[in-house]
């Protein structure tokens, strides 16, 4: 019997919903009035179409509703589409990424250390975290630390991405850095994740 997917009947969130603050981390005025509320579309790992909310900067917006139309047509499976400030993740990543859920905007700082993320300005998007974990090493390129802890990274399967993955490419043609292409010697590998670098 299939599993049926935490987030699986989650419906498109009104923008007040969507835009909800963190009490424990509120971002300025300047950068929530920035962010854009995109309802898009996905097909999800059973083929069924389905519908997700994801919030991003309003510059890229555009290049985010492509991407969805983009995955739909290329049939690639997405596992759910929500918030961070959806009830059941309640801007926790380590839940959303248990929860293998894509997702834009979160003001937050980068894990273990006091830097703002991409994701605090609406301007990195992670995708099918479960397919595509974070992983940290150590000075002697030994893992020490993944997210969410059941990630698989495998290239063969369904929702992965990889170097000349077509979602990978059709995001770095539009000007987006895959956490994928970091290298051991880095410190860290970021699968799930992109980023576009605007002065905003």
């Amino acid at each position: 019997m299939r599993m049926t997917h935490p987030l699986e009947n989650a419906r498109a969130m009104r923008a007040e919903d969507a835009l909800l603050q963190n009490p424990a981390s509120a971002a300025p005025d300047d950068i929530l009035r920035a962010q854009e509320v995109c309802d898009v579309t996905y097909i999800d790992f059973e083929g069924k179409k389905r519908d997700g909310t994801i919030v991003v900067h309003r510059l890229v917006s555009e290049d985010i509703r492509a991407l969805f139309a983009y995955m739909g047509g290329v049939s690639f499976p997405i596992a759910s589409v929500v918030p961070v400030s959806h009830p059941e993740i309640r801007w926790d990543d380590e839940v959303s990424m248990s929860f293998n859920n894509t997702s834009g905007f979160n003001y937050r700082t980068i894990a273990g250390t006091n830097r703002l993320s991409w994701h605090a300005k609406g301007l990195a998007i992670d995708i099918n975290t479960l397919q595509n974990p974070f992983i940290r090493f150590d000075e002697n390129g030994v893992e020490i630390f993944r997210a969410p802890k059941a990630g698989v990274y495998d290239v063969n399967a369904r929702g992965t991405l990889y170097a000349d993955n077509p979602v990978v490419l059709f995001l770095k043609k539009r000007g987006w850095e895959w956490g994928g292409d970091w290298t051991i010697p880095s410190g860290r590998i970021d699968y799930q994740h992109f980023e576009k670098h605007l002065s905003v």
